[in-house]
């Protein structure tokens, strides 16, 4: 079985513990302490060096890792870091896990700001990727494997299935194919689960159940809605309603033939009138013809007369346009090299700070004078021989020299960065000075063009198009008595004919007609709904089948599972001292349901024991938990003040008790 026990672990600045340094027994550890000095701290600071996490499985986003000033908030630019060093069947692993605060000085700002958090991680003092540290950490063991076996409240508190699977495996996989071996009622299930689990057949069951329920509470209302469309006023003389049906169908034709005839005249009549609204329409294009060419002519003499103005207006344009661009490029270039001098400037002054405390450097330095009282053995107190003392002085000079040898020739490096510096910002000046005369004299070459052509223009005079009256063109007038002489004769030809009476008449036949047809067809209505009902009375019953079928394959999935976790049951209970598991529970109707109850010696459920009572069997469990893995960590047993006698455990185990003491002991 791997053991895996903590030697030591460190604290630097985790959750308000500044230093903290531990040391830990093999096979046990009490940590003492009141409330608020630490104890579970340790804890957190054991899982969050494993796996980011506290002892209760949050992230580091999650809790409070930092360590806090009075008022509550975090205290910047300090590293929080916790160290354990394991013992691992024999073999020292070291693990090292480092939060550090990202701080970075935005461009343009003074001052830091905050920008993050990130991570360090240390294996045997190897730097890792974070990837790289946790396979490290799962080689050594899962996280999920690491909660059930270090704290005894963590198993009894997972979810009831993720219980029963691992008492599943704890059991030896009892499989459905062993539980119903030789047994003929469950041969025809086996048959059916085509090599998928109980759960996921009882699931799909499930689901065709729920399909085959919402199927059958529909047919009733589409029962129903047949029956209310079904007519109950059937009129059965279907003999006279023909009859009646021929007769008018005959009065409607002979209408359609009188209406026939009025149409053909009207037609006639309509095709007269349109082609003389055809010859309207042409002399009213020839007179558009005429008036857009008189308005062409006059606008062509216009335009002759406004060449000049337009040519003058376009080039003032272009002018002005390569004005405003000539001044933006300008502007562009003078602010670049203005920001260009600015931040020389910023450094020149860097740059003249750090040569006045190099100057200040090489004055302490060279103030240093040779302290002869180094010139005795620091063991006997006796004067050192003259050889000695001469290799002091040797060196102690040397050093000296050198270190003002090093500081002028840093302070030269920097007053030559100054000096190019200024002479950089000396041709910055002398270019701003020569392109500033460059600029003016552009400006006021282009300003000279502007005015001239402005003046020019004052002298040019707009001239409009001449107004053209149609009136008094001798062609268009002619055109216009012709298209009131044939609009004249169209008022005479637009008198239609009267068809209301013959309309009315057909409106009342039609409608005795359709009656007479909506009554005939509700035969076939009532015999198609019939038809329905009977179809849906049927379908009604085979998905009632249906669902009995299901409902039996169900009940036979559930005796299976029944069986198999009574055997679980039965099994495993036989691994444990102290507590004992129930694979179902009891409804209150009598039936039962899957569940995974955990009970102690006295058959009380794990919620209703007290806090004592629950570590005990936590720590039964473990010691399962241990055994069947093949792997046993430090157990943190919390409140261990309350418990007399605790159950004996192969892992080491780590217990932190209540006391008055203001700070922690440990024992």
């Amino acid at each position: 079985m791997k053991r895996v026990t903590i030697r030591e672990i460190t604290l630097v600045n985790f959750k308000g513990i500044k230093s903290l340094n531990i040391k830990f027994g093999q096979a046990e550890t009490e940590i003492r302490g009141a409330n608020k000095t630490g104890k579970s701290t340790i804890a957190d600071a054991f899982n969050w060096v494993l796996f980011g996490k506290n002892a209760a499985g949050d992230s580091d986003s999650k809790f409070g890792i930092k360590t806090n000033d009075t008022n509550g908030n975090a205290i910047p630019k300090i590293d929080h870091e916790v160290t354990a060093i394991l013992d691992i069947d024999g073999q020292t692993v070291e693990l090292r896990r480092i939060l550090s605060e990202d701080w970075v000085t935005p461009r343009g700002k003074a001052e830091q700001e905050l920008k993050g958090n990130s991570n360090a991680y240390f294996y045997n003092g190897v730097p890792l990727k974070e990837s790289e540290y946790k396979s490290k950490i799962n080689e050594i063991i899962s996280e999920d494997l690491f909660r059930m076996i270090t704290n005894p409240l963590y198993f009894p508190r997972l979810d009831w299935q993720v219980q029963r699977e691992m008492l599943l495996r704890i059991a030896g996989g009892v499989t459905v194919e062993e539980i119903a071996a030789g047994r003929s009622e469950f041969s025809e299930l086996l048959a059916q689960l085509s090599g998928k689990s109980l759960t996921e057949y009882k699931a799909e069951i499930s689901a065709r159940k729920k399909k085959l329920k919402e199927a059958l509470e529909l047919i009733p209302a589409r029962i129903d809605e047949v029956t209310r469309a079904t007519p109950s006023d059937y009129v059965q003389n279907e003999k006279t309603l023909l009859e009646e049906k021929t007769r008018l169908e005959g009065y409607l034709s002979d209408i359609d033939k009188a209406m026939a005839d009025t149409a053909e005249a009207q037609r006639q009549q309509y095709e007269a009138v349109r082609e003389t609204q055809k010859q309207i329409n042409g002399f009213k294009s020839q007179q558009q013809e005429i008036l857009f060419k008189e308005q062409i002519n006059a606008q062509n003499s216009a335009n002759e007369a406004n060449l000049i103005r337009a040519k003058s207006e376009n080039e003032l344009a272009r002018l002005k346009f390569d004005r405003e661009n000539y001044i933006s490029i300008y502007n562009r270039d003078i602010d670049l090299q203005v920001s260009d001098r600015e931040l020389n400037k910023a450094k020149i002054t860097q740059l003249n700070n750090e040569i006045a405390e190099l100057r200040k450097k090489w004055f302490a330095e060279n103030e240093k004078e040779y302290d002869e009282g180094n010139e005795t053995c620091p063991t006997c107190g006796q004067l050192l021989t003259e050889d000695k003392r001469a290799d002091k002085r040797r060196l102690f000079n040397e050093s000296k020299t050198k270190s003002l040898v090093m500081i002028t020739e840093k302070g030269k490096n920097l007053s030559d960065t100054v000096g190019k510096l200024n002479q950089d910002n000396g041709k910055i000046d002398k270019y701003l000075k020569e392109e500033s005369i460059k600029f003016n004299a552009e400006l006021g070459k282009i300003k000279t063009k502007i005015d001239d052509i402005d003046e020019n223009l004052k002298a040019i005079q707009v001239i409009n198009p001449k107004r053209i009256n149609s009136e008094e063109i001798h062609e268009w007038v002619e055109i216009e008595e012709k298209i009131k002489f044939l609009s004249d004769s169209i008022q005479s030809k637009q008198t239609a004919p009267d068809n209301s009476e013959l309309t009315a008449n057909k409106r009342e036949l039609q409608m005795q007609l359709d009656g007479i047809k909506q009554n005939l067809s509700l035969r076939l209505v009532i015999e198609n709904n019939n038809k329905r009902k009977t179809e849906l009375l049927q379908k009604e019953k085979n998905l009632a089948q249906q669902k009995a079928d299901l409902e039996k394959q169900e009940f036979a999935a559930d005796s299976l599972v029944k069986e198999q976790m009574n055997e679980v049951e039965r099994r495993v209970n036989h691994k444990f001292s102290l507590v004992r598991f129930k694979m179902f529970s009891q409804q209150i109707n009598g039936g039962e349901k899957p569940d995974c109850i955990l009970l102690g010696t006295d058959g009380a459920k794990f919620m209703d024991t007290n806090s004592a009572g629950k570590i005990e069997m936590g720590l039964d469990i473990i010691n399962t938990l241990c055994e069947f893995n093949g792997v046993c960590a430090p157990i943190f047993v919390d409140n261990a003040e309350g418990i007399n006698q605790l159950l004996p455990v192969n892992s080491q185990l780590i217990k932190l008790i209540v006391t008055f003491d203001k700070e922690l002991i440990i024992k």
